[in-house]
């Protein structure tokens, strides 16, 4: 695993923002490396963070990084889209608060094997979610260019 260093963007106003609740229910739709979920876990007592990307390398990182805090954190492996149903699933009527940092991390772009980099030479890959079939090498490479001008 590589060894990475990590500064979540704009931590204070965002925890500001969520204006935390020890009790309350928190989802991090993009978990990421946890730096804001790092700040919001160790805020709440009785409270629930859910956690969610689609990222599995993130996923497995987190419970190190939140480790002091795991009894109050839920792990998802799935995408924000789909957060009705990932709320339904863990039985949750409601959040206090979200957040939702966009975009993507270093560690892809560092991981030449991830296919984000333009710094280095590897197959185009660019899935956040490295289980999904599609690559942006089959996108860039088999579809008609009709439709890659309609995406783009």
């Amino acid at each position: 695993m590589t060894e990475f260093t990590h500064r979540p963007v704009l931590l204070d106003e965002c925890i500001a923002g969520l204006n935390i609740k020890p009790d309350g229910i928190y989802i991090d739709g993009t978990l990421g490396r946890a730096g804001h979920s790092r700040e919001i876990a160790r805020r709440l007592t009785t409270g629930q963070l859910i956690c969610i990307d689609r990222d599995q390398a993130a996923l497995d990182a987190a419970p190190a990084r939140l480790a002091e805090w795991m009894d109050r954190v839920t792990l998802v492996h799935g995408n924000f889209r789909d957060l009705a149903s990932v709320m339904d699933r863990l039985d949750l009527p409601g959040a206090d608060g979200m957040l939702f940092d966009l975009g993507v991390s270093s560690p892809q772009l560092d991981d030449a094997s991830r296919g984000f980099s333009y710094m280095h030479d590897a197959p185009l890959d660019m899935r956040m979610d490295q289980s999904a079939p599609l690559t942006a090498y089959d996108v860039v490479n088999t579809w008609p260019r009709e439709e890659l001008r309609r995406i783009l």
